[in-house]
């Protein structure tokens, strides 16, 4: 993972664990949010509808995300992957706080990745002796 990628999810997260008081009884938790991973953005992160906001030069787009965080909100079990340097996030747990109809699961896309090609069968396969 890039350093650059690390500074920022690093950043992320110290924001996201609160300082208040923790909600469940383990002595384990320390903040509402818990974090679940980190991956990097596919392709696909790039196609969501309603995800970038006008193309003013200066502002962050999904293109520029270099990792997706998701967390997990303690109080309501709510899941959301969030961008890096977008800050945009996907719900996947829609009902537990109102998302916009372009948030929620399935998320709905300009464009759509072509399907891997089959295995040639015709191939000679190769002997084991």
């Amino acid at each position: 993972m890039k350093p650059l990628a690390i500074g920022a999810a690093m950043f992320v997260a110290a924001g996201l664990f609160g300082c208040d008081k923790p909600k469940l009884e383990s002595s384990t938790h320390h903040g509402r949010y818990v974090g679940i991973g980190i991956y990097n953005p596919s392709r696909q992160w790039t196609k969501m509808v309603g995800a970038d906001a006008p193309k003013v030069t200066p502002t962050a787009r999904t293109i520029d995300d270099q990792a997706i965080l998701v967390v997990e909100d303690s109080d309501t079990g709510e899941i959301r992957a969030c961008g890096d340097l977008t800050g945009y996030c996907i719900g996947m747990n829609p009902w537990a706080h109102a998302l916009s109809s372009s948030q929620n699961v399935p998320v709905s896309l300009t464009e759509h990745e072509a399907p891997p090609m089959p295995m040639d069968s015709s191939a000679p396969k190769k002997s084991r002796h």
